[in-house]
């Protein structure tokens, strides 16, 4: 039997309280295996990226719940008020991932084996699903645990590709800028076509379909009155399913090259992540759009997302139906106020049970 402690607010607030940034993860992993064990899950280990990894009930349909133990820096007092708890991943994304855990232990009478796995690294370099992915483990579907909300379901991530821009120039004496090119100037001329190249692939209205290049990390100079001969720079290039990183950075060095003699500009893409759009008509959509009809006597909403997720580089490695689901204010996210409403958490774990359940009947109808 379990006790008060394993109630889902609590294991939400017990989780909240142990710091776990990006690679600090290893105390989050052993509460969740231990809370797994008493949980009734089986197969229970830490597996050697740092996961926590369970196993819960039986049938032929195999099922990933898949939330992601890392945190941004930075910590916050949790506590509960007015219907809401704070803190540190209230958001994003440990309430996603404590209703993965007990979602799946309320439902282990499915007809449907569940694998809990709670990732490491997601917001870093994706230690833990990549860890995931190379297991050899076969899985029919996937959800993910991000916030979105306990009526929305996301089935769409934009791609993402970090590019890193290496501009040089002779560089001089700032004393007479015209007679020498500055590669700061030469990399702010490059951001403008390439902004410009960023208008070009717009859709009117539509985020999600659209291209977006911003610069997150900039550095040139070597001293106050040097013109800079050099200038390091990191821009996040965001995707939509229409473009693929292959093409897009083939553009964008195309770009790139259209420099004056004296100039030298170099592109290296780091590893690049695709964009993902599930099929509204996939089994596991409907699953999850019956269970919301049902438990929350409210009309479903698929959302598409312009960030990216652990979804895009399961999807397109393991051949799965994803999809991301979870409680929580999005908009909080990395954010000093992080939380989640009381009711939108206990009813996220209510969908996903019925979820669970659907998506039995809908594999036992597809297998009659």
């Amino acid at each position: 039997m379990t006790g008060a402690a394993d109630e889902p607010v609590g294991v939400l607030l017990d989780a909240l309280k142990i710091y776990s940034p990006t690679t600090e993860e290893s105390e989050l992993a052993s509460f969740l295996a231990g809370k797994m064990e008493r949980l009734g899950y089986s197969k229970v280990r830490i597996d050697k990226a740092g996961n926590a990894v369970g196993e819960i009930g039986k049938g032929r349909t195999r099922l990933l719940f898949c939330g992601h133990m890392d945190t941004v820096p930075g910590k916050l007092p949790v506590s509960r008020r007015q219907g809401r708890i704070y803190g540190r991943g209230a958001a994003d994304a440990k309430s996603p991932l404590c209703a993965l855990l007990m979602a799946g232990a309320q439902a282990a009478d499915s007809g449907v084996r569940v694998t809990l796995a709670g990732a490491t690294q997601e917001e870093g370099e994706g230690a833990g699903i990549e860890q995931i992915i190379s297991s050899g483990a076969k899985f029919d579907y996937a959800i993910f645990g991000e916030p979105s909300g306990a009526d929305r379901i996301t089935i769409g991530y934009r791609g993402r590709v970090s590019l890193y821009v290496s501009v040089k120039t002779a560089g001089g004496h700032a004393g007479s800028p015209w007679a020498q090119r500055s590669a700061f100037d030469e990399f702010n001329s490059l951001l403008a076509r390439l902004k410009k190249y960023e208008r070009s692939m717009e859709v009117e209205g539509d985020h999600f379909r659209s291209i977006s290049i911003s610069p997150t990390l900039v550095k040139a100079g070597t001293y106050h009155n040097v013109i800079p001969n050099q200038c390091e720079a990191t821009l996040d290039l965001r995707l939509p399913p229409s473009i693929s990183s292959t093409k897009a950075i083939d553009e964008i060095r195309t770009i790139a090259c259209q420099t004056d003699e004296g100039v030298h500009v170099e592109i290296t893409p780091g590893e690049p992540t695709e964009a993902y759009e599930a099929d509204t008509g996939s089994r596991l959509v409907r699953a999850f759009q019956r269970a919301i009809l049902l438990r929350l006597k409210s009309r479903p909403s698929l959302i598409r997302k312009t960030g990216t997720g652990d979804m895009n580089t399961f999807a397109h490695k393991k051949s799965a139906e994803c999809v991301t689901y979870g409680p929580g204010f999005s908009r909080t996210s990395h954010t000093d106020g992080e939380m989640v409403q009381i009711k939108d958490y206990l009813n996220s774990i209510e969908v996903l049970k019925e979820a669970i359940q659907q998506l039995d009947a809908l594999d036992q109808g597809k297998r009659a």
